[in-house]
């Protein structure tokens, strides 16, 4: 049980400010076809240091710093806001997604983080939605598929013994990619080291909305093919721990991770309610590039921090913000959105200690669609079937 007890304890606890969504510029080097955020790239209005250091001055104590743009490694000061985050806010651990296409400026970035936040763990989330051409054309940049997979086998190289810092890789479900996504899980198993591989459905308002022309059947059908590389990952994430640890972190892991796609397939077609309160504008804050903040990245623009001095505890206490809290259930505003889900998830008893173990029992029994006879040599070879 004294092992346990920190799992337990991780997993279940009283509702507080978690999470801080952060949109450090939106400067991008990238065309994607399903980036919601499109409609504001470029602008030249991003955060100057002197108001993001204002935020974390007042922002409350967090554990998760969620950073996005645009291309977060085009912000020259990304490590030192990082840093600021961590020491005055408590952060320990730090999402950073990027498309792979500036690798000088990723591992110097990534060497100053490390030096600065020696205690905080980090997953570096490589965007890959596709082979080589359906990448492409998704992410309208020639040649990034091979770029990206060039600065992924630097980061291995760099970083293969530096646990605290996780190498994954994102992919995006599309109608687009949607037959070759399982075909890109192998090649990345078998070509490359990464630490594990998520998948989220395409979501928001995307610049090519027949991107989002997917089925409830279809996803679910693709996410029990997809169950059997988040068995191999998480092998190899918790082979360190004690054996009777590692089964309990592994249950946990993989149940949550079956949770979040019974959610995505709930929820793809029309909304159905979450087994827990989504906790949007509670728990967690968005800030975008120029200051504005939702509740949530799905949801509208609820105020400007300018007009609260960039206070983050005024901004989140603000009526209008209460306002939007008490609306969101109103709506019938559930969606796929996993960060959300995973947030809101923390806090709610039932789902940590019922909901999460049943997804873990079903997936472990659940049987794999037929596969076509040269996928099946594969996942055999892998020892994934």
């Amino acid at each position: 049980m004294r092992q346990y007890f920190p799992i337990l304890k991780e997993r279940v606890r009283a509702r507080e400010f978690n999470s801080l969504f952060l949109f450090v510029t939106s400067r991008c080097n990238s065309l994607c076809r399903t980036c919601f955020y499109f409609d504001k790239l470029n602008s030249p209005d991003d955060l100057t240091t002197p108001q993001i250091e204002r935020i974390s001055a007042t922002a409350p104590p967090f554990r998760k710093l969620w950073l996005s743009g645009g291309e977060p490694f085009l912000r020259e000061d990304l490590a030192e806001i990082v840093a600021m985050f961590v020491r005055r806010n408590g952060v320990r651990n730090v999402n950073l997604p990027t498309n792979g296409l500036l690798p000088d400026k990723i591992f110097r970035t990534v060497d100053r983080m490390l030096e600065l936040c020696p205690d905080v763990s980090i997953d570096l989330n490589f965007s890959l939605d596709g082979l080589a051409n359906t990448h492409d054309s998704i992410r309208g940049v020639p040649h990034n598929f091979v770029r990206t997979l060039a600065t992924m086998d630097g980061a291995e190289r760099r970083y293969r013994e530096v646990k605290r810092l996780r190498r994954n890789v994102l992919t995006v479900i599309t109608r687009e990619n949607y037959n070759e996504i399982v075909a890109l899980g192998l090649h990345l198993m078998e070509h490359t080291q990464i630490d594990g591989q998520y998948f989220e459905v395409v979501r928001g308002a995307a610049p090519d909305p027949s991107l989002k022309q997917l089925t409830q059947e279809g996803v679910a059908a693709l996410h029990r093919r997809l169950m059997p590389f988040h068995r191999h990952y998480a092998d190899k994430l918790f082979a360190r721990l004690p054996p009777g640890v590692r089964h309990f972190a592994k249950m946990y892991y993989l149940g949550n991770l079956r949770f979040h796609f019974d959610l995505h397939e709930q929820c793809l077609e029309s909304p159905k309610k979450w087994p827990m309160p989504c906790t949007a504008g509670d728990t967690s804050i968005v800030i975008d590039h120029n200051g504005r903040f939702r509740a949530c990245e799905m949801r509208g623009i609820v105020g400007n921090l300018a007009d609260f001095d960039f206070d983050v505890r005024r901004a989140l206490e603000s009526e209008a913000m209460r306002a939007e809290v008490r609306e969101i259930p109103r709506a019938n505003c559930w969606c796929t959105h996993s960060c959300f889900i995973q947030d809101s998830s923390k806090f709610q008893p039932s789902v940590q200690l019922f909901h999460i173990p049943w997804a873990w029992f079903r997936q472990r029994i659940e049987k794999l669609p037929e596969l076509p006879a040269a996928e099946l040599e594969r996942f055999k070879a892998l020892e994934l079937a």
